[in-house]
């Protein structure tokens, strides 16, 4: 079993998640609303960085699927033209 590979870049948004809930939950016990909504701006900040990982991992899949279809058809034509000639 092979481990995957994770670029720290895309642990930024877990980490802005983790910390910004931490903001909030202090700002909201200590009273402070400019914590608490600048906990909740980063959380946000957060979700959008995951999503963007996520659309990547689908697009580098989507291409992965292009090539081996590319891959596929060129092999195809390739052994159609041995049989013909």
């Amino acid at each position: 079993m092979q481990i995957p590979r994770i670029d720290p870049k895309n642990a930024y948004g877990l980490v802005d998640k983790v910390v910004g809930l931490g903001k909030e939950i202090v700002g909201t016990l200590t009273n402070r609303d400019r914590l608490s909504q600048a906990g909740q701006v980063q959380q946000d900040k957060g979700t959008e960085r995951i999503k963007a990982v996520k659309a990547q991992v689908e697009a580098d899949g989507h291409e992965a699927k292009a090539t081996a279809a590319t891959r596929a058809q060129k092999s195809a034509q390739n052994s159609k033209e041995k049989v013909s000639s």
